[in-house]
C-alpha cells in the first residue's frame, strides 16, 4: 500500500497546472469522443425518465443574472469537474439547466470565455468548487456527470467526493463516472502535462480495475447499470472505464 503521505500535495499541484494549462487543455479536448456522446444520451434518457416518475417543477428559462442560491431552484444536472466546459455545453444543448463546477479557476475562466452567454437551448453557470466538498444541498440536483475528475484525487480521498455526488443527486437521479483504468502494477502517479514547450508541470493520475470502480459507486449507496472499458485511442494512454449509475429512488 501507498504510503499516503507520497501525494499529500497532488490535487494542489494539479489544480496549480491546469490553471496554466487551461487554453491549451481546451483546444486538445474540443470534440466529445464517440463513447461519450453514447454515454451522454444515455444520461439524458435516465433524466427523462427520472422526470417522468418524480416530475420537477417548469420554472421557464433561467435569468442571466440570478444567483447561484436562484439557479438550483432549476434543479440542474451537475458536470462534476468541468474542465473548460465542453461537457457543460452539450449537455446544455439537450435543452438542460447544467452547473459546472471545477475547483480549476483558470479552467472555468476558459469555461466561461467558451460558452455565449445566451444559448439557443439550455443553461449554463459556473462555480469554483471542491468535489470533496461540494457546496450544495442535498438531492439538489437532477443528475451528476463526472468525467475525468476523480482520477486527479488519491484513491484515499475519492470515497469522499463519490459520496458528495450521491449526496446531491435527487432520488432517482443518474450518474455518469469516467475514469482511467489500472494497466500495470502503477496504480497512483504523477506525470508531466503535455505542453509544446515542453515545460514540465505535473498531473496526478489515479488508476482503477473496473472492480474497483463499480465497488466505489456501489459503497456510495448507488446502482450501477452498466459499465464498460474502451481505448483512449490515443498511442500509449490508459483505457477509460465509463460507469451509468442511479441514485435509489
Amino acid at each position: 500500500m501507498s504510503d499516503p503521505r507520497q501525494f499529500a500535495q497532488a490535487v494542489e499541484m494539479t489544480i496549480a497546472t491546469y490553471d496554466r494549462a487551461a487554453r491549451d487543455y481546451a483546444e486538445r479536448r474540443d470534440t466529445l469522443p464517440p463513447h461519450w456522446i453514447e454515454r451522454m444520451e444515455q444520461f439524458v434518457d435516465l433524466l427523462a425518465e427520472a422526470e417522468r416518475d418524480a416530475p420537477i417543477p417548469q420554472l421557464g428559462r433561467p435569468g442571466d443574472d440570478i444567483t447561484l442560491e436562484e439557479y438550483l431552484q432549476f434543479m440542474p444536472v451537475l458536470d462534476a469537474g468541468c474542465g473548460t466546459g465542453r461537457d457543460v455545453r452539450a449537455l446544455a444543448g439537450y435543452g438542460l439547466p447544467v452547473l459546472g463546477v471545477d475547483l480549476s479557476q483558470g479552467m472555468l475562466d476558459e469555461a466561461g470565455e467558451r460558452t455565449a452567454r445566451r444559448l439557443p437551448k439550455g443553461s449554463v453557470r459556473y462555480a469554483l468548487m471542491d468535489l470533496r466538498r461540494l457546496d450544495l444541498p442535498d438531492a439538489s440536483c437532477r443528475g451528476v456527470w463526472c468525467s475525468a475528475s476523480l482520477l486527479h484525487l488519491p484513491k484515499r480521498m475519492t470515497p469522499r467526493a463519490v459520496a458528495e455526488l450521491a449526496r446531491v443527486t435527487r432520488r432517482g437521479g443518474p450518474l455518469v463516472v469516467f475514469v482511467k483504468q489500472q494497466e500495470s502494477e502503477v496504480a497512483e502517479e504523477m506525470t508531466p502535462y503535455p505542453l509544446a514547450d515542453d515545460v514540465e508541470m505535473p498531473r496526478f493520475f489515479a488508476y482503477y480495475t473496473p472492480e474497483e470502480a463499480r465497488a466505489l459507486l456501489e459503497q456510495a449507496g448507488l446502482e450501477v447499470r452498466e459499465m464498460a472499458v474502451r481505448a483512449d485511442g490515443r498511442p500509449g494512454l490508459h483505457s477509460w472505464i465509463s460507469l451509468l449509475a442511479r441514485r435509489p429512488a
